[in-house]
């Protein structure tokens, strides 16, 4: 700062010969004239040459225009020292404690999301039916709550440790009935009589814990940069790779186990870079328990590194915070944003028993176990390149991500049985298998009444892969033994299922299909509900955005999906032969799969309270079968912010 300010000193500095010799002259003519003219009162200011005049109109704006560049690369690295993407939020304020988080209540009403199919080719409904008449009653309704805690302790102005906690994570209403009225052989064996709730880990009618710490990560600031550690969010660009999932309405996120390190911008002539390397502990593979006290006392620890997975990566961005980007829209500038995310992953073995078992395996079978019983010599490495750019103005913003895959995984066995009074898992071999995947999404959003309404169109694709199903469910096959477990052999779905693994079916030893992040959201019906993923498809979805009033805002969206492959979709069909032994070929199905409508209606007071109501509806075409019924969902939701 100092450099630039000398430099604009300097420039009036340089002209100050020139406005004396201008001045002189300018002296000796009025002199001359004086003689002449009558006395004027007051004096003139002398006028300098024209040419001197822009050349010191010219330095002053040059050293103007590099005080303004170094004092908002100060400000960028001031600001940018945090995670850039969000994953981190703003410097430590005063408090030695905050406390972030939300409760939330929602209530969905989902009719006919088996969209009237019965079941597929393998035997699977689309989405979930009634136990009570599955093929007549086409209603679910359910409620749900969630208590999020989110606490920051600013140990000082440079160093803080976070975390994210959840209490009665998406607890169904009415799960947990109290066992004083609703236990076996209670003489009250009626559970609406039950006054209390009472939630237990060990109740069966439970699929998670009622407290369930997720992440605790901590931050240090550097001279020059943010080192962080811990158990972290993960999130990049749009999210289509890697999602925070931090949202009021949100299920999933993505966690990892991470030593990053984001370096302070690094000015190139792209301007100013934040590059953070990484390195995430993917999978640890067996540990030890405590070999004193076992399990639960001391500390485990890894068995052998030759099981450990993990994952090398960096990210190389240009981006503006959230205050930068506000500044730079409300003075009339345009922003320019973009990125790069790689990551190479790798895994040598693996011991898919412990997966299974984890610390009931009796730690001695890992000793001298035939390879392919126990081991599995996975030889894993794979490569993911993400690119993300971001284009706004104070009225239009153009947002895109892509995103590929390349990698191979050397044997890909499973755990198929154990064996009756042998521990050690029947590790059945599915090959080697190619990962080659692609996805992109775009997203744009034009404000045609400033802080009234808003359009724009999405768009999205994600690369296919020629196998039976989506791909969204890779483990639904079967495992039928023969005369033993080792001599039994995979049963795959076939043509006309929704979902299954895209690989390991004869002659096939590829996964092509792209998984969008699951916390990547587009629609209500099919992709969040039916689905449950955005995979070997493409789709365009138009949508309106408009604020009604203070607080009150309605969107709207219309969402049209076709897949990539025909013979992923439920209307394709195994070759058939008649009764005369005449073939039919094999039919790959249609591709469309569907247009969609989503109405959404939020109401904020300003001070945490987020009501929301929400209504979907889907109307299938050929790709997901014959004369099918029209899927929709309702849902609400209540929400207080602190």
């Amino acid at each position: 700062m100092i450099r630039r300010l000398a430099a604009l000193a300097a420039a009036v500095l340089l002209a100050a010969p020139a406005l004396s010799q201008e001045a002189k002259k300018t002296e000796a003519a009025s002199e001359k004239k004086a003689e002449t003219a009558p006395e004027k009162k007051g004096g003139d200011a002398p006028e300098l040459d024209p040419k001197t005049k822009a050349a010191i109109a010219r330095e002053v704006e040059k050293a103007k225009a590099e005080i303004r560049d170094e004092v908002r690369a100060e400000m960028q690295g001031a600001q940018s020292a945090a995670e850039f993407l969000g994953a981190v939020a703003e410097g430590p304020k005063l408090e030695f404690v905050e406390l972030d988080g939300y409760l939330r209540f929602r209530g969905q009403l989902a009719n006919d999301l088996q969209l009237g199919a019965g079941t597929d080719k393998f035997g699977y409904y689309y989405y979930p039916s009634p136990i009570f008449d599955p093929n007549g009653r086409t209603t679910l309704a359910t409620a749900n709550m969630r208590l999020r805690v989110e606490p920051t302790l600013n140990v000082s102005e440079h160093i803080r440790v976070r975390a994210q906690l959840d209490v009665l994570d998406n607890y169904a209403y009415g799960s947990s009935t109290s066992r004083a009225f609703d236990a076996p052989f209670s003489p009250y064996p009626v559970p609406f009589y039950g006054s209390s709730r009472l939630v237990s880990s060990s109740d069966p009618r439970l699929d998670r814990d009622p407290i369930q710490p997720k992440r605790a990560w901590g931050e240090v600031q550097t001279p020059v940069g943010l080192l962080s550690f811990g158990r972290m969010p993960s999130a990049w660009g749009l999210g289509i790779l890697t999602h925070a999932g931090g949202g009021l309405d949100d299920d999933y996120g993505d966690t990892v186990d991470r030593l990053q390190f984001a370096l302070a911008p690094v000015q190139t002539p792209l301007g100013g870079l934040t590059f953070v390397p990484i390195l995430d502990f993917n999978d640890e593979g067996v540990l030890y328990a405590d070999p004193r006290f076992g399990a639960g006392s001391g500390q485990p620890f890894d068995a052998d590194s030759e099981d450990d997975a993990r994952s090398y990566a960096v990210k190389v961005a240009r981006i503006d915070t959230d205050d930068e980007l506000r500044r730079t829209l409300e003075a009339g500038r345009s922003s320019f944003n973009f990125g790069a995310y790689y990551n190479y992953q790798n895994q040598r073995n693996s011991f898919p028993g412990w997966n299974e078992r984890g610390f009931a395996l009796d730690p001695k079978t890992l000793v001298g176990v035939p390879s392919g019983t126990l081991l599995v010599e996975r030889r894993v490495y794979n490569h993911v390149l993400d690119l993300w750019a971001r284009f706004a103005t104070a009225r239009l913003r153009v947002e895109l991500e892509g995103t590929g895959v390349y990698g191979h995984v050397g044997e890909a066995g499973v755990v198929v049985a154990t064996s009756v009074g042998d521990p050690t898992p029947i590790v059945k071999s599915l090959g080697d298998v190619d990962l080659r995947q692609w996805g992109g999404a775009l997203v744009t959003d034009y404000k045609a009444i400033p802080n009234k309404v808003s359009f724009g169109l999405d768009a999205g694709i994600a690369s296919g892969d020629s196998a039976p199903g989506f791909g969204n469910v890779p483990n639904r096959f079967r495992y039928d033994p023969g005369a033993t477990a080792a001599d039994g052999t995979f049963v795959f779905p076939p043509l006309g299922s929704i979902e299954g693994p895209q690989f390991g079916q004869p002659g096939d030893h590829s996964i092509r299909n792209f998984r969008f992040n699951p916390a990547y959201r587009i629609d209500l019906v099919l992709w969040r509900n039916i689905l449950g993923q955005v995979t070997d498809a493409w789709y365009l979805r138009p949508h309106l955005r408009w604020d009604i009033l203070p607080g009150l805002g309605f969107d709207a969206a219309i969402i049209y999906s076709q897949a990539m492959y025909g013979q992923s979709t439920p209307s394709s069909n195994e070759a058939l032969v008649l009764s005369d032994g005449t073939p039919i070929p094999k039919y790959n199905g249609k591709k469309a799969l569907g247009v969609e409508g989503d109405l959404r209606l939020t109401y904020s007071t300003g001070d945490g309270f987020v009501a929301w109501t929400e209504w979907g509806i889907f109307e299938p075409l050929g790709g997901m079968g014959k004369d099918l019924s029209r899927g929709n969902v309702l849902n609400a939701g209540l929400a207080i912010k602190f």
